[in-house]
């Protein structure tokens, strides 16, 4: 069944239906047209095809699965083998200079989760086939979580969550994110991205010692998740039926503040916990790694130009920029707290001299999720269409040249960014003191 059917909403939040008009409107009205027909006329049929409507994982799970397992089949070394061999030693004598090499940039925690996986699937024998099932299972796990997040957003929102598990797991399984992350041995970019709209949700719902936890787990699955430190700036928004209740600016300042003080402290000491072995009693080259873009034509290399900053210096400059952009749009308590999430992200990418293929997955699952959860009438008219047109940042990086992808990423970002600040000028929202405690609510 299609995302766009809101009626099918078994188990979604209570709320009112999301807005639709134009195209969606008339693509709404195709359909409740052809389910009237099939009902009349094929009743059984259209029970069973409504049965798995409402169930989008049982469906796009399986398929993922197959579809990762047939590219990481055939990618066995490249990043994704030298990632296993580091997982692997994880479980050795010396998992402590597991970061001796210096190009190994990824985090503790996913060579440790890739490095159980890979041993486990040893057991099956044929070297192809353990590929096979190891990128299988990361990429079913991939849309199953892309799509409980997808759930949890749209519960948040109160607003029906069918059709954003529908949309999200078509992005990922089929719109090739999943593959270009399984064959390019980084499907952990899109878990960091996801991650962190969980870090998003929660700091939103008061909850800012459990989101300051998820922040810390993301940047042990890799370091660039430290730039959603700013969205720990959200705070709970108030709900349309009680406008009274929400606080003057200088409450809501101090209530952001604690909130981001307190979860940020526990990120810092999950982090310190992930990486502190490995920095004190390890041999970690970690950031002796050049990724040779100082003096470039982008804006980094330009800043090392001129500056003379090494790389890793240029990366501090490329994340605080993007913290500090995602802490802007949080601290103006935007209606969807993905909004400082996908800001955060696309000021990274923005900023980034290399954008490789793999790098878009990210912010572009946190747009389809944001999109499909939204109520803006706007947002409903044009979200199918570009929700339908995600496959084309997978697949025109291998057809147009370099110089032409650079200037079309640098105005589709711009325009991102844009149309984020006036979202966030459009629904902004009051909000309410946080809880005094981060129980997780009833």
């Amino acid at each position: 069944m299609a995302p766009s059917s809101a009626r099918q909403g078994a188990g979604s939040a209570a709320g009112s239906p999301t807005p639709a008009d134009g195209t969606t409107a008339r693509l709404a009205l195709w359909w409740r047209t052809e389910t009237r027909r099939l009902d009349r006329e094929h009743p059984a049929l259209a029970r069973r095809l409504r049965a798995v409507g409402a169930r989008p994982e049982a469906v796009l799970v399986p398929v993922a699965a197959l579809v990762a397992g047939a590219f990481g089949a055939v990618v066995p070394e490249g990043d994704a083998g030298w990632f296993r061999a580091a997982g692997q030693q994880m479980l050795g004598a010396g998992f402590l200079d597991v970061f001796a090499a210096s190009g190994l940039q990824i985090g503790p925690l996913y060579l440790l989760v890739l490095g159980v996986l890979a041993r486990v699937a040893q057991v099956l024998g044929q070297p192809t086939v353990q590929l096979a099932v190891l990128a299988g299972v990361q990429g079913a796990g991939l849309v199953w979580f892309g799509q409980w997040t997808g759930r949890r957003t749209a519960r948040h929102l109160a607003v029906p969550d069918l059709p954003v598990r529908w949309a999200v797991g078509l992005v990922l399984a089929l719109g090739g994110f999943v593959a270009e992350g399984i064959g390019n041995g980084h499907p952990e970019e899109l878990l960091v991205g996801l991650l962190l709209v969980h870090v998003a949700l929660d700091a939103a719902s008061g909850r800012h010692s459990r989101a300051g936890l998820l922040l810390g787990l993301a940047a042990a699955v890799k370091q660039w998740a430290v730039i959603g430190g700013g969205i720990l700036l959200l705070t709970p928004v108030v709900a349309a039926a009680a406008p009274a209740q929400g606080l003057d600016g200088r409450a809501r300042r101090a209530a952001a503040l604690r909130g981001a003080v307190r979860g940020g402290l526990v990120a810092v000491a999950v982090t310190i916990v992930a990486y502190g072995p490995f920095l004190i009693f390890g041999h970690t080259a970690t950031f002796e790694f050049a990724w040779g873009f100082s003096g470039g034509t982008t804006l980094l290399g330009r800043i090392g130009a001129l500056t003379g900053a090494s790389d890793w210096t240029l990366r501090a400059v490329q994340g605080g920029a993007s913290a500090l952009v995602g802490a802007w749009f949080a601290w103006r308590s935007p209606r969807s707290p993905l909004v400082p999430v996908a800001a955060a992200i696309a000021m990274r990418l923005l900023l980034d001299p290399l954008r490789l293929t793999y790098y878009s997955g990210p912010l572009v699952v946190v747009l389809v999720i944001a999109a499909w959860t939204s109520r803006d009438a706007v947002v409903g008219r044009y979200r199918l269409a570009l929700t339908a047109a995600t496959p084309l940042i997978v697949v025109l990086p291998y057809l147009l040249p370099r110089s032409v992808l650079d200037v079309t990423g640098t105005t589709v970002l711009l325009a991102v960014l844009a149309a984020l600040e006036w979202s966030t000028r459009r629904h902004r929202r009051p909000v309410v003191a946080p809880a005094p405690t981060d129980a997780p609510a009833a």
